[in-house]
């Protein structure tokens, strides 16, 4: 089957959002160990939990963080037996559930990360763009996230 061929100016958008991703993700997961012993992704763990009210089902919160749930089971139980951050548990009402809670010292962990995080996107990120262009790239970027599905079934035709 043949494959549709990239423009230049496709090619090149595609080449700068990696290249702006991956430095943005290296300096955010360079500094949070650095300064916490706190991975990107655990950091992303802790924030997804505490937005959902400090809970979530292990199979939502696998997709929240675009994970497999394969991949979010050894993330939770590394979260709960080095960090003591998250713990498990299973509720009467479902037995076959399991849920990630965050804890009070996974709480205070998210806490600390946050003027980390903060700091490392504004010097890496936010303040080289205008709130204008921040909002058209957030336009820009959700489109794109709408259109590429997180799961198995995606065919891109080859």
């Amino acid at each position: 089957m043949p494959t549709k061929q990239m423009s230049a100016v496709q090619f090149e958008s595609w080449r700068a959002l990696y290249r702006a991703d991956t430095l943005l993700y290296a300096h955010l997961d360079n500094t949070l160990r650095s300064r916490l012993k706190m991975g990107y992704f655990e950091h992303e763990v802790l924030r997804a939990l505490d937005q959902a009210g400090g809970r979530m089902r292990m199979a939502p919160l696998a997709k929240e963080l675009m994970i497999s749930r394969s991949g979010a089971t050894r993330l939770i139980g590394k979260l709960e037996d080095k960090d003591g951050w998250v713990v498990r548990r299973n509720t009467p009402e479902d037995r076959r559930a399991t849920w990630a809670e965050l804890t009070p010292a996974g709480r205070e962990a998210l806490a600390a990360a946050q003027p980390v995080v903060e700091a490392v996107v504004s010097t890496f990120f936010a303040d080289h763009v205008s709130d204008e262009d921040l909002r058209r790239a957030s336009r820009i970027l959700d489109v794109l996230a709408d259109a590429n599905p997180n799961d198995d079934g995606f065919d891109c035709g080859l």
